[in-house]
């Protein structure tokens, strides 16, 4: 993958401090090495073009939501924590 990009929801969560450092590792593990990249499920999104967005998990409640562009960039959509996931889902949802 070429770069990682973040939505400004992503980048709003990403600004919490509990939240930082341990997304921060995710997205640089995106950025250097996708591969090696645990991911936890595929989420569908969109009413009409269905688009796959994964679900990586970190820390002890963190969840990263993001999907390949078709240039070859990652994009982060949303990040939260177990307690958040359902908003998260909800805005994936949405776009």
């Amino acid at each position: 993958m070429d770069a990682t990009f973040m939505s400004a929801k992503a980048l709003s969560a990403f600004l919490d401090e509990q939240i930082k450092i341990k997304a921060e590792e995710v997205i640089h593990q995106l950025n250097e090495n996708p591969d090696q990249v645990i991911i936890k499920r595929k989420v569908f999104i969109g009413k009409r073009d269905k688009k796959s967005v994964m679900e990586v998990i970190f820390g002890y409640k963190g969840r990263l939501y993001f999907h390949a562009a078709s240039d070859g960039k990652v994009e982060v959509l949303a990040i939260g924590t177990k307690n958040t996931q359902a908003r998260e889902l909800e805005y994936l949802a949405k776009l």
